[in-house]
């Protein structure tokens, strides 16, 4: 063997050395398996169901449906619609029950006049998570948007006589003098909010308050709702 190829073969070692060194990690990376990556939930639809209560409407069964996105872990946006089966404030209904006395006595026929405002409500708002991991969360927050009432003043002996006892007679607000008006409504929210896999269970409370209107209207909700976590 000639002497420069001897000399040449230390160096030769060297190099494939090297080579071996620097290739190993990238074999060893591209035979790993992928590394699962985690599910996050993104959102959810719910039905709720529950019960209006307060010092000025009473008691009167509600329902509910809500669509919701997180925004980031401890945030989420929701818009949902409510129904309210009725949200006639008491006084209304006690200045009622005096006029059906009065016309009585007046006209000699039994009256017996009864009201209900039906409401729907369509509100966006966001929440405020307390706590973003494990399966409880509860929450606060609040939103803004619309409130509808369709008022129905009734005798069982006379029928739907709404328009005649709104134009005729000084009963309730004096802005709620057609069957039919919009306004607009703030909400606060506070509950808790479960979530198992795809099952989205939330028992919560809210405050409406709307606004526009000769005196103070607001009323209370309780809510127990479920629905889909995706």
């Amino acid at each position: 063997m000639q002497p420069t190829r001897i000399a040449a073969l230390p160096a030769l070692v060297v190099i494939s050395s090297l080579v071996v060194v620097c290739a190993a990690p990238a074999f060893a990376q591209q035979g790993a398996p992928p590394q699962p990556v985690e599910r996050r939930d993104y959102g959810w639809v719910s039905i709720a169901a529950g019960a209006t209560f307060g010092s000025e409407t009473g008691r009167a069964a509600a329902f509910a449906g809500e669509w919701g996105e997180d925004i980031i872990p401890s945030a989420q946006a929701y818009v949902t619609v409510s129904y309210f089966e009725n949200l006639m404030r008491q006084d209304l209904t006690d200045n009622l029950a005096e006029l059906s006395a009065s016309l009585t006595s007046t006209t000699g026929t039994p009256w017996n006049l009864r009201g209900r405002d039906r409401g729907v409500t369509l509100i966006a708002g966001g929440r405020y998570l307390l706590n973003s991991g494990g399966t409880i969360h509860p929450y606060v927050g609040g939103g803004a948007g619309v409130l509808n009432i369709d008022r129905t003043i009734a005798d069982a002996r006379a029928g739907d006589v709404t328009a005649s006892v709104l134009s005729e007679f000084s009963i309730g607000e004096l802005t709620v003098t057609t069957k039919n008006l919009t306004r607009p409504i703030l909400e606060g929210a506070a509950g808790v909010a479960f979530f198992n896999g795809p099952v989205y269970v939330d028992v919560g409370y809210r405050y409406h308050r709307a606004f526009h209107l000769d005196e103070t209207f607001d009323f209370s909700q309780a809510i127990v709702g479920i629905g889909y976590k995706f």
